[in-house]
Parts: C-alpha cells; sequence; structure tokens
C-alpha cells in the first residue's frame, strides 16, 4: 500500500474487514503485527513516541477524553509532541488554538467543556487538534460519524483542501462510498485483512474497476449514475 502526498486516500471494506486494525498499524498503536510501515524509506517502528507524535495524528472512531476539558484545551492539546517533558503550553499556543478555532467556525464553543457538545460538534473539535498537532500525515476513521449532511459535506471540502494545500498524507476509512468516490482521490478496496485493489479516480475507466470491487466484498451488483456533482453508486 502506497500513499502519496497531498492526495486523499479512503480506506473502503466490509465490517470486520481489518480497516481500523490498519490505521492502528500505521500510527504504530499495534505492536507485532507483521509488516513494516515506511515514510520517506525511514522505518516507522525506529522512531521515538515524541517523533511518531509530531508526525501522525490519528483520531479513532470513538474518542474517551475527559468530558471537563473546554474545547480551546483540547485543540491545544495537539502541540504536546513540540513540548517538553515538564513545559505547559505557552499563550502563543492558545492564540492559534483560536485561530484554528475561527477556521472551522467553532469558534463560539472554545469556552464549553468538550461533554456539553454533540458528536459531530466533538469531531470538528479533535480536527481543529489534528491541525494543530501539524503532522505529515492524518489517519481518520470513519471521521464523518456523527455529523449531519451539510457538516459531513464541510468537513471533507475544508480537510480536502487542507490536505493538498499542505501536501499530507491522509488515509481515512469511510462507508459512504458516494462520499469515498466524491472526495477520495485515490480508493482502497480492503478483503479479508488484504487490499485488493487501489483505484485513481482521476484514470479513465475507473468506474469499472469501482464496480467489480464492490460486487467481490459485498457480494451484490451495484451501478453508477451521472450526477451534477459526479457520479454516484446505487445498489
Amino acid at each position: 500500500m502506497e500513499l502519496k502526498p497531498g492526495e486523499i486516500n479512503i480506506l473502503i471494506g466490509i465490517n470486520g474487514a481489518g480497516k481500523t486494525t490498519l490505521l492502528k498499524a500505521i500510527s504504530g498503536l499495534l505492536k507485532d503485527i507483521g509488516g513494516t510501515v515506511y515514510y520517506n524509506d525511514l522505518d516507522l517502528k525506529d522512531m521515538s513516541y515524541r517523533e511518531k507524535g509530531k508526525l501522525i495524528s490519528f483520531i479513532p472512531q470513538n474518542i474517551h477524553t475527559d468530558q471537563n476539558y473546554s474545547v480551546l484545551d483540547i485543540v491545544v492539546m495537539g502541540i504536546t509532541p513540540y513540548l517538553s517533558l515538564f513545559e505547559n503550553p505557552r499563550e502563543e499556543h492558545y492564540e492559534m488554538g483560536r485561530q484554528i478555532l475561527k477556521e472551522l467556525n467553532i469558534y463560539h464553543l472554545k469556552d464549553n467543556s468538550i461533554g456539553e457538545l454533540s458528536g459531530g460538534e466533538r469531531r470538528m473539535v479533535y480536527l481543529g487538534r489534528v491541525l494543530m498537532q501539524r503532522c505529515k500525515i492524518i489517519l481518520l476513521d470513519e471521521p464523518n460519524t456523527f455529523l449531519d449532511y451539510v457538516r459531513q459535506h464541510d468537513f471533507f471540502t475544508f480537510i480536502s483542501r487542507f490536505v493538498k494545500e499542505k501536501r499530507l498524507i491522509a488515509l481515512f476509512t469511510i462507508h459512504d462510498i458516494n462520499l469515498a468516490l466524491r472526495y477520495g482521490d485515490r480508493i482502497h478496496i480492503l478483503d479479508e485483512n488484504k487490499i485488493i485493489d487501489a483505484i485513481n479516480c482521476r484514470e479513465s475507466g475507473y468506474e469499472k474497476r469501482i464496480l467489480v470491487a464492490l460486487k467481490k466484498i459485498y457480494k451484490r451488483d451495484f451501478s453508477i449514475v451521472d450526477t451534477k456533482v459526479g457520479p454516484m453508486i446505487i445498489c
């Protein structure tokens, strides 16, 4: 599996196919599972915890955090890999956090505790922490969970632009195939813990490969229709 900077990579597979396991393996959360993850020819196993913290940001589907932390505090936690052992965030870091909240249109929530927010609002807050972390690799496990229809598209529009502008490496798991088609540059199909295809959505003929791969993993036929916003898959 190869991930290129500036591309939105989408990982698709049925429940239990190993999508979350793969993200955890790349992030370094799982040990001794076989295989090797390289970044610029460097084996990630040889990197320190702090070095990985500066390189990789992983947001799981379910996040467990002290419910009393404020939104601003959660975002500023992203600076932790850049601080020494007993160093606390400085005012300049909090100002960076406030600017990020403004970019995400959630500045009005800055003083709220994370426990007061809806699931969708929390997703946006943790995206803010990712931006604060300034990593080269972003791993998101079902990032559209809890987001309403409009928020989903706002989220993917923002993160797509950010990834392309900063030339980041991005890998997301998504169950919504049409979201994957609309925002993904490359779709990786996972079946029984193996990548069976990596489809470039900018290449001619990718639609046929998508349909073949989907039939293999879901065991049913799909078709594609053209819409004003691009192709849409129906079952």
